[in-house]
């Protein structure tokens, strides 16, 4: 049997970080229209083509809670999975297609590959950190924005494992967005 592939696809500033202080990613919008924009066309590149080929999510609490801050589920109907160690039960509205999971990382990257052939690590720096520290990440997809943000929230920390990565792909936009695949080595 075929197991399944985890990606963590991101967006980053040059100097590391996914979020300012308070955990805001505003700074990315300025970005948002340009990139679909640019990536109309592209073929393999792009947010739409890679959402094309997601069979299920994964992200922490504090993601979700972002995400759900934005308005309407943007993930339609793929099966995702939150990470939390909270015992409270999720908000009233949330989505059909959510399941809260409170278990360690390495089961449920072994359940997920089993089940689904292409699973996207949605964030945030904590459950990103997690996987490379189970080694339950395959790939890396890195959009890189061009912006020094000076502080946040650290996509990698500074005490994690070593890693060597093999790049797979770049794509540069007008915009000063680059779009990097890493296939993880073990």
């Amino acid at each position: 049997m075929t197991t399944g592939t985890i990606t963590l696809y991101i967006a980053i500033s040059v100097d590391g970080f996914i979020a300012d202080d308070d955990g805001d990613v505003e700074w990315l919008e300025e970005f948002e229209s340009t990139r679909e924009r640019e990536s109309e066309g592209e073929g393999e590149s792009g947010y739409d083509a890679f959402f094309a080929e997601i069979d299920a999510l994964v992200m922490g609490a504090n993601t979700y809670e972002q995400v759900r801050s934005f308005g309407a589920w943007p993930y339609e109907d793929r099966p995702t999975y939150v990470l939390t160690h909270d015992d409270t039960e999720p908000v009233v509205d949330s989505v059909e297609t959510v399941e809260f999971v409170d278990e360690p990382v390495a089961d449920l990257a072994l359940r997920l590959r089993d089940q689904y052939a292409s699973i996207w690590l949605v964030g945030g720096a904590q459950v990103a950190r997690a996987f490379l520290e189970t080694r339950q990440l395959d790939q890396l997809q890195l959009t890189i924005a061009p912006i020094l943000l000076g502080g946040g929230i650290r996509l990698f920390g500074t005490n994690g494992p070593r890693n060597r990565l093999t790049l797979e792909k770049t794509t540069s936009l007008e915009s000063g967005l680059v779009e990097l695949r890493y296939a993880i080595q073990e």
